[in-house]
């Protein structure tokens, strides 16, 4: 790559890292919020200025597209991402550079594979190579909360690829993806309004909360067993009484995680670390840590409950004991993440999000859920398996480009993450990210390497081309 190229590739990822496109609240035209739709406008804008033909579909999505032909290989990928959360070294909208690696919300997650593949096309478009099919990059603004948008294209006469990779996973490819379910719990109790003004969790359903707050009554029967506890005026010592210091200790914490505020009324926050839902493993459960000191103190509020909660969705074997944990060889094994919390009235609301192997579906959760816990559970989304043999056409075209670039041979993969690809027929993950990488995806100082993001260009180059001659 030349060194034009290159800076050029650097900026315009500077650029759209700079707008915040977090979901927020619609706006006429601007389905999942301004910021979202200026992210699509840069992209068309951006498109047209390279001399591709782009075009916005109403605030949920655009495409951009090269070459000519009755059919057309697809591109997908989006430009929403998460919360910044908490704990950054700079400002995740302002991307920095250093130490060979780009750092800044979206720059592996998934703006970053968009810069290329966008300029991937631009490259097409140069070289005026001979493509027996138009390459289209599709790009969507709701993929963080569940692909709307992508869902939004093909209702409303997006163009179906005859084939197609999503550049928003990990290298080699990705040829099965687990199920994903958001189920919501509600647990309906008087004693919890009385008790409890507030519970808060995770921003976005499909992220490890880093950080978890409750609110309590004040002189409710909570507030004052509190204050007997503290000898008068609670404070931070709350947290080294009996039984609180033990359910922290039992939950592998410590008290240094724990902060309280003593004003009008009691706030205890939890602190943890943020992590994609689908590896929850890795990061530390904040909302845990505020449901196990709720648990603690029910004694006092008298709930039938937070027990329950507490044994069954605060533990890293949660999935199996409620009976759901699978172990699949070709789609892997269950996982769950206890994301948000929320108090409506008298009723606790939970939303879980679970990543499913194949033979395990949404509803035997859901049941699940409600036997074990007394909650009602409503299936709030579910998006089904998908599975591609690894023999399949796309499977062994795209192997081949990235082998014949990397010398990489690691075979298929299965993840639980979610992409783009189970929205398509004949679609799957393909990079951005290799396997020996960590970016902080969907945690603070997310970062990508700018040796692999400019390795990325050459692969997604080679692939376009290869697709579109097949």
């Amino acid at each position: 790559m030349d060194e034009m190229l290159t800076r050029e590739i650097l900026d315009d990822l500077a650029e759209i890292v700079a707008i915040p496109s977090v979901y927020s609240q619609p706006t006429d035209g601007a389905p999942y919020g301004q910021a979202c739709l200026d992210a699509l406008n840069w992209f068309v804008n951006k498109a047209h200025g390279y001399g591709l033909k782009a075009e916005i579909m109403d605030g949920y999505c655009a495409y951009a597209e090269v070459g000519s032909g009755e059919e057309c290989i697809g591109i997908l990928g989006h430009l929403d991402v998460v919360p910044a959360g908490n704990g950054w070294a700079s400002d995740p909208f302002k991307m920095v550079e250093e130490d060979g690696k780009v750092y800044g919300r979206g720059v592996g997650d998934d703006k970053g594979a968009v810069v290329v593949c966008l300029h991937a096309l631009r490259t097409l478009k140069l070289q005026g190579a001979p493509l027996k099919r138009r390459v289209r990059l599709i790009v969507g603004a709701d993929e963080e909360r569940g692909s709307s948008c992508i869902r939004y294209y093909l209702a409303n006469g997006g163009e179906v690829p005859v084939a197609s990779f999503v550049p928003d996973s990990e290298f080699p490819l990705i040829n099965a993806e687990k199920g994903i379910a958001h189920i919501i719990l509600n647990f309906k109790d008087k004693k919890l309004a009385k008790n409890i003004a507030a519970i808060s969790g995770a921003e976005c359903a499909n992220a490890v909360p880093d950080k978890s707050t409750v609110g309590i009554v004040a002189n409710s029967p909570l507030a004052k067993y509190l204050d007997e506890l503290c000898g008068g005026t609670v404070t931070a010592e709350l947290f080294k009484k009996q039984p609180i210091a033990a359910r922290i200790i039992e939950g592998g914490n410590n008290f240094s995680q724990y902060e309280i505020y003593n004003g009008k009324n009691i706030d205890v926050t939890a602190l943890g670390t943020a992590e994609h839902a689908s590896t929850p493993d890795k990061g530390d459960n904040a909302l845990w840590k505020t449901l196990g000191f709720l648990a603690a103190c029910n004694d006092a509020i008298g709930t039938e409950c937070l027990p329950k909660i507490y044994q069954y969705l605060c533990a890293k074997d949660a999935a199996q004991r409620l009976g759901v944990y699978v172990d699949d060889p070709k789609s892997g094994v269950t996982t769950m993440c206890l994301s948000q919390a929320e108090l409506d009235g008298d009723t606790l609301k939970l939303l879980i999000d679970f990543r499913l192997p194949l033979g395990v579906t949404a509803d035997y959760v859901a049941k699940q859920l409600e036997e074990k816990t007394g909650c009602v559970a409503t299936i709030r989304d579910y998006h089904e398996n998908l599975y591609i043999a690894e023999d399949a056409p796309l499977i062994t075209a795209l192997l081949e480009v990235y082998r014949g670039i990397t010398g990489d041979m690691t075979p298929p993969l299965q993840v639980g993450g979610g992409t783009y690809a189970r929205e398509l027929p004949n679609a799957v993950a393909f990079g951005c990210t290799p396997l020996n990488i960590d970016i902080n995806m969907h945690r603070a100082d997310e970062n990508f390497p700018v040796r692999q993001l400019f390795k990325n260009y050459e692969i997604y180059l080679a692939a376009a081309k290869k697709l579109a001659n097949m």
